[in-house]
């Protein structure tokens, strides 16, 4: 019994490490992807999401350690509620991230701000600047609306030609979106999957320590 409760320990404290890496590494890159997106998007809504969830997992997982520290039954099942919790949000997180489109979404987005260019002009060249792209479809775009290219236009804003971004923002974006939901896609399964471990771990520890006290007390 005293070896089952040690493996078990050691194991719960390993799962919330783990838990605690990737929750700090989604905090990293949400909070990355927020000064990239475009405030009252339904992308920056789910960034923001992303921040609480890591957040939650980080202090769900100081628990867990501290829980098999004291080896705590309260403790313990107070773990396996956050877990459950956690669990079903991770897996409704999922389930909307398979079954929305967010680089159609993403695009949609920056033609709504390139329609009205006058109120998105400092996002607009932001996006520029960082995805390395010049007008909607490229460079060509500002020259049919009877203007030049904008500083945004050119790596490190030097206007020398061979410096002119010859791609268009349409197809960054979507390219960009697209990376962020195949990475976005692997943390939440690798998360989900260390949440489902480490609420295992934690109820056959609660189930073992509670058992033990019992046998104790006859």
């Amino acid at each position: 019994m005293g070896c089952r409760i040690s493996f078990l320990k050691t194991l719960l404290i390993i799962l919330n490490v783990l838990l605690s890496l990737i929750g700090v590494t989604l905090i990293a890159l949400s909070v990355f992807e927020l000064n990239s997106s475009t405030p009252g998007t339904f992308e920056h809504i789910a960034v923001v999401v992303q921040i609480f969830v890591g957040s939650f997992v980080v202090l769900s997982s100081f628990l867990g350690c501290f829980a098999a520290g004291r080896v705590s039954l309260g403790l313990i099942w107070s773990f396996v509620t956050c877990m459950l919790i956690l669990i079903s949000l991770q897996i409704y997180i999922i389930a909307a991230a398979h079954s929305t489109d967010y680089v159609q979404r993403a695009r949609t987005d920056f033609l709504a701000l390139w329609a009205d260019q006058r109120r998105g002009i400092e996002r607009i060249e932001y996006l520029e600047q960082n995805y390395a792209c010049c007008g909607k479809n490229g460079p060509q775009d500002y020259i049919l609306q009877g203007g030049a290219y904008p500083l945004s236009c050119y790596r490190n804003k030097e206007r020398i030609y061979s410096q002119l971004f010859s791609g268009g923002c349409v197809e960054a974006v979507e390219a960009h979106a697209t990376e962020n939901v195949t990475n976005g896609l692997i943390i939440k399964w690798l998360l989900l999957v260390v949440e489902l471990c480490a609420l295992i771990s934690a109820t056959h520890l609660g189930i073992t320590v509670r058992n033990k006290l019992r046998r104790e007390r006859f």
